[in-house]
């Protein structure tokens, strides 16, 4: 007797449904069981909402109904666990995928099972908006009691600015407990009026705060609001960026993620308002489903992240103690945005963009990526003078744990050094006679114990007319996407590996193919290849010249204690790999 084999599908858009994943399981388990068929896997997804259509464990579903033939069968306890989807045609899509894939599609709760047939269809159609339009109105409904609690002075959800914590309120305003993230990434919860800790809730769970209660914020301990307040302090006073961030990360103060501290990240506390004691609502939304707009609610199509206007934004002075006085965080407004209009005046993308090597230095003692930066200093004669470097990214962005040492790299040195090299390799291949030597040893070995060495010769020309004649048409348009095609090296070696391929064409040639070119006319075609390729090196665009270096450069190590970058070239035409010395 054969056995029928299922897999199933469970979810749960929040963690609030603690039982609920549970429950699905053993439903379909028990579903399974009364029909007879064995269950082999029931895939998952924890606290993700049904409308997202790029779930990891729907994913992995739908590869394993798609790919396995032993597979009669999907279950789910209903439409709303597999999709909540905004346009009810993705849920019946989804449906129709595992159909055309051979599986049954079966719904437990209700006994339904999706087909092909206009009334399965119907209801399915009917069920998904039903689904999503769920999430539609809950959408609504929460936008409206989010813009209800801010309006009052309360907060409504989001991450808690560093140097503040949560504290909840019960219905009459009376403070229930104070939330604070730790750096190890658990929480703890203290009271209120003593602060003593009342619960510490471990790594990978989180306080779910009741709904009729509100927060609020709070200054979190000392030591964090004082290095709010330094922040702020200093860098109006003209303290630069990248010395707050090494002090405060020094302290071992970190991030909501546990991370360091990075510019952009200090960036990001210097433009809160919060910490003035501002509450400001609405000034951005990434919501699947509404806007807030216009004292409304209206609905997006779409969802992505999308910056409000100002007269959308919703705020509420004196919502809670402010950290910092209102003067100095206008001082700090006005310093970053002069700083901000200086940087894309003097470092914007086009020197930035400016470095040769992007993506292929790295850094000796981590392994990261080397990041271009260009520095400006003022000289009597010259005036102001811009010099570009290669420094580590990783230490670069203050992670000293994993990068401990500070060190740069001239960038025109550097690159002029592999270009250099490059451009020797090609004008070694132009003037040496090894590649003409090459094509007349290729074209013996073709020939030499043939009986018909008209044929061979023909055939090899065939095939060697075809390479030189692709080489010169990429060539010759020469832009990023033909530089990245540059096969010649490896072709031409490739070439009396070959023979079973010639054996094949042999067959198939005319007796009166023209005679081969002499292995010198060969060449000189190649000559010229490569005089393109030179041409390219010295004058081509940015791209252009960026694609050839990584064509000839499989990467570069930079060792800053020895003053060394050890380069690693692709090999050459004749397995011939260009070398070079120390760059200082």
């Amino acid at each position: 007797m054969t056995t029928t084999t299922a897999i199933g599908y469970v979810r749960r858009s929040t963690s609030r449904q603690e039982e609920s994943l549970e429950q699905q399981r053993e439903k379909l388990a028990g579903f399974a069981a009364a029909k007879g068929w064995t269950l082999a896997q029931i895939y998952e997804d924890d606290a993700i909402s049904g409308s997202d259509m790029q779930r990891p464990g729907l994913e992995s579903l739908m590869r394993h109904a798609e790919e396995a033939t032993d597979v009669g069968i999907v279950l789910a306890w209903e439409r709303n666990r597999l999709a909540r989807p905004k346009d009810p045609v993705d849920g019946l899509l989804l449906e129709r995928r595992l159909i055309q894939a051979g599986k049954r599609v079966c719904y437990v709760a209700t006994g339904q099972e999706a087909d092909r047939s206009f009334t399965s269809g119907l209801v399915g159609f009917v069920e998904h908006y039903q689904n999503g339009d769920y999430l539609r109105k809950l959408s609504r409904d929460t936008m409206r009691g989010h813009v209800a609690r801010v309006q009052k002075g309360f907060r409504a959800g989001g991450k808690v600015p560093f140097g503040f914590d949560r504290l909840c309120l019960a219905p009459d305003g009376s403070p229930k407990r104070i939330i604070r993230d730790l750096d190890d990434g658990t929480q703890i919860i203290l009271s209120p009026d003593t602060h003593e800790v009342m619960e510490h809730i471990t790594d990978g769970h989180r306080y779910i705060k009741p709904d009729h209660e509100s927060v609020t914020l709070v200054p979190s301990t000392p030591e964090r609001v004082k290095a709010v307040q330094h922040l702020f302090t200093e860098y109006a006073n003209g303290t630069p960026l990248r010395i707050l961030r090494d002090q405060i990360n020094a302290s071992g103060l970190r991030t909501s993620t546990r991370s360091i501290f990075t510019i952009g990240s200090l960036h990001t506390i210097l433009r809160n308002c919060a910490y003035k004691g501002t509450l400001a609502f609405n000034r951005s939304t990434l919501s699947k489903w509404h806007r807030y707009s216009g004292g409304t609610s209206i609905e997006r199509h779409s969802e992505s992240y999308e910056d409000r206007p100002r007269e959308d934004w919703i705020t509420v002075e004196n919502a809670w103690p402010a950290l910092i006085n209102a003067d100095t965080f206008e001082k700090v407004q006005i310093k970053l945005t002069e700083g901000g209009i200086r940087r894309n005046s003097c470092t914007g993308r086009r020197i930035h963009a400016n470095y040769l090597l992007s993506n292929t230095l790295t850094c000796g003692i981590c392994g990261g990526p080397l990041t271009g930066q260009t520095s400006t200093h003022t000289s009597k004669n010259r005036g102001k003078i811009k010099t570009r470097y290669y420094l580590c990214a990783t230490h670069h962005k203050g992670d000293y744990a994993a990068c401990p040492k500070r060190f740069t790299v001239r960038a025109d040195i550097v690159e002029g050094q592999i270009i250099q090299l490059i451009q020797d390799d090609l004008q070694h291949l132009k003037q040496d006679r090894e590649l003409q030597n090459y094509i007349q040893d290729e074209l013996t070995k073709l020939c030499g114990n043939q009986t018909d060495a008209r044929k061979g010769l023909q055939a090899r020309l065939s095939e060697i007319d075809a390479q030189i004649s692709k080489l010169t048409t990429h060539l010759a348009v020469l832009d990023v996407q033909t530089a990245t095609t540059l096969g010649l090296y490896t072709k031409a070696k490739s070439l009396s590996d070959e023979r079973q391929q010639c054996q094949s064409q042999l067959e198939s040639l005319a007796a009166s193919m023209p005679e081969l070119p002499s292995p010198e006319e060969i060449a000189q075609k190649a000559h010229e290849e490569f005089s393109h390729l030179d041409t390219l090196l010295a004058a081509g665009t940015l791209e252009e010249r960026r694609e050839l270096i990584r064509t000839y450069v499989k990467g570069a190590r930079v060792d800053p204690d020895a003053k060394e970058i050890e380069v690693s070239f692709v090999p050459a035409l004749f397995s011939r790999i260009a070398t070079g010395g120390d760059c200082q």
